[in-house]
């Protein structure tokens, strides 16, 4: 019994130090170096899309997901993901004549940004927003 007990505390403790049960949420994305996290080149594409997809839904739930040209950062994401599995090259994330195509990495590091970004500027929020209330945080 003492060897059972021991052991589910050792296996608990491991768990706990090594980070493997902890789920991402804003707390662990305000501490992240975004250059470093969404380099396309040290962690290649498929790692900066598992990073993007692994923040990209609790900013969805918060509803304050990114969207640039129409188009929202988890439908980026999913195209991104489709097109680099089928080897393509570039990106068009929409079939409009006048929205650019980009590159497969570019698209997938800006998709990972937009993700963690979003919760970042959330945290930032919460403390700074008194600055942007007339007369409160700015002398005239």
């Amino acid at each position: 019994m003492k060897k059972l007990i021991s052991l589910t505390i050792a296996s608990g403790l491991a768990l706990a130090l090594t980070g493997c049960g902890a789920q991402p949420s804003v707390e662990s994305a305000t501490k992240l170096d975004v250059k470093k996290v969404c380099d396309v080149n040290t962690h290649g594409v498929m790692g900066v899309l598992k990073t993007a997809k692994m923040y990209n839904p609790i900013a969805v739930k918060k509803e304050i997901e990114f969207m640039r040209f129409k188009v929202t950062n988890s439908k980026a994401i999913a195209a991104i993901e489709k097109d680099f599995k089928a080897g393509k090259k570039s990106v068009h994330l929409l079939k409009k004549k006048k929205y650019p195509i980009h590159s497969v990495k570019a698209s997938a590091q800006r998709a990972c940004i937009y993700a963690i970004r979003a919760l970042q500027e959330h945290a930032t929020a919460k403390t700074t927003w008194r600055m942007s209330v007339p007369g409160d945080g700015f002398k005239y």
